[in-house]
């Protein structure tokens, strides 16, 4: 579960307000926060290609309007607005990040051709 830490430390410890401001605004800031945020999971042993899997994702949701787009197509409509936002958002946008990244080492560990 050491992802799982990695996780929390790149998006919450590493992340200032200029890049959680302006991370969709701008590629350039989106991607200097996913390159801040990729540093503790280079400390937890993964392969080359789930560093590149959990970056691109990571870039993706966080550069365009996903999670509410996700909410909006999932039928989380009040789900998705005050008085729960902006906490359901961030809950649903680490769900995600958190699903993916499990998925990504899982396949590390459990699909030969992978390892």
């Amino acid at each position: 579960m050491s992802w799982l830490i990695a996780h929390l430390v790149g998006d919450f410890l590493l992340q200032n307000d200029w890049m959680a401001q302006g991370k969709k605004h701008s590629s350039w800031i989106c991607t200097a926060h996913v390159a801040a945020y990729m540093l503790p999971f280079l400390l937890i042993g993964l392969a080359w290609w789930q560093l590149a899997l959990i970056a691109i994702q990571h870039w993706v949701q966080d550069r365009w309007t996903f999670v509410a787009w996700f909410m909006q197509a999932t039928g989380k409509q009040t789900f998705a607005e005050p008085p729960l936002a902006p906490w359901s958002h961030i809950v649903v946008d680490n769900t995600l990040h958190l699903a993916w990244i499990g998925l990504v080492v899982w396949a590390g560990n459990h699909l030969p051709n992978f390892a």
